[in-house]
């Protein structure tokens, strides 16, 4: 009976080195497996760090200012002050009331100083006037009358002078001219006349074509 035991267990120990060997040998140390898996070069340690992440799908851009609408409406602060009033308007004219109204301040004016030369530039060559006097003036007999004057005058002006234009191309203005001064023989004078001139534009000139005029005082 010993020697049946002594047997087996001589058999026991004999046999737990090899079975030993073939567990160590079937299972290899993690420090092997990771040994193998960095010298084997079918193997990318770095796979996962290195592998491109799924991208994130980008936000919509935002319109630029020049593809954007109301960059397009917009006006720059250059143009808006372009714009202005000041600097896209033409200079305004004037009116041909203005205008008349002028030329007849001019026309009595030049009276004092018996100078023709405006009644001449504004006379048309057919005009007709009647004389305070009742006299047929043409254009040549009022610029005479003009010149032969003797009297000395003090003052002369036109007041409440009213023009109306019919069609932009024909006028009728009415006012009173007043004149002071002295005659050639010294006599103190202070008259008073109501006239009444036609005008027509003709090549972008206004003309006076017929005039007459009353002695009121």
């Amino acid at each position: 009976m010993k020697i049946t035991v002594l047997v087996v267990a001589a058999l026991f120990v004999a046999a737990a080195p090899f079975a030993v060997a073939q567990e160590v040998n079937a299972s290899p140390s993690a420090e092997e497996s990771a040994s193998e898996k960095a010298t084997d070069p079918s193997v990318s340690v770095t796979t996962e760090k290195t592998a491109s992440p799924t991208p994130k799908p980008k936000a919509s851009p935002s319109p630029s200012k020049a593809s954007s609408p109301a960059a397009k409406t917009s006006p720059s602060p250059a143009a808006a002050a372009s714009s202005s009033p000041a600097a896209v308007m033409p200079a305004k004219k004037s009116t041909a009331e203005a205008t008349i109204r002028d030329i007849e301040e001019k026309w009595e004016a030049s009276v004092k100083n018996h100078d023709s030369s405006v009644a001449e530039a504004f006379l048309a060559d057919d005009f007709r006037g009647v004389s305070s006097k009742g006299k047929i003036l043409t254009k040549k007999n009022l610029l005479a009358e003009l010149k032969k004057d003797t009297d000395n005058y003090s003052s002369t002006k036109s007041g409440k002078v009213d023009v109306r234009v019919f069609s932009g191309q024909f006028a009728v203005a009415t006012g009173i001219s007043t004149e002071e001064g002295k005659s050639k023989e010294g006599q103190q004078f202070k008259r008073s006349f109501r006239w009444t001139d036609v005008w027509v534009l003709r090549n972008d000139k206004w003309l006076c074509v017929a005039s007459q005029s009353i002695l009121v005082k």
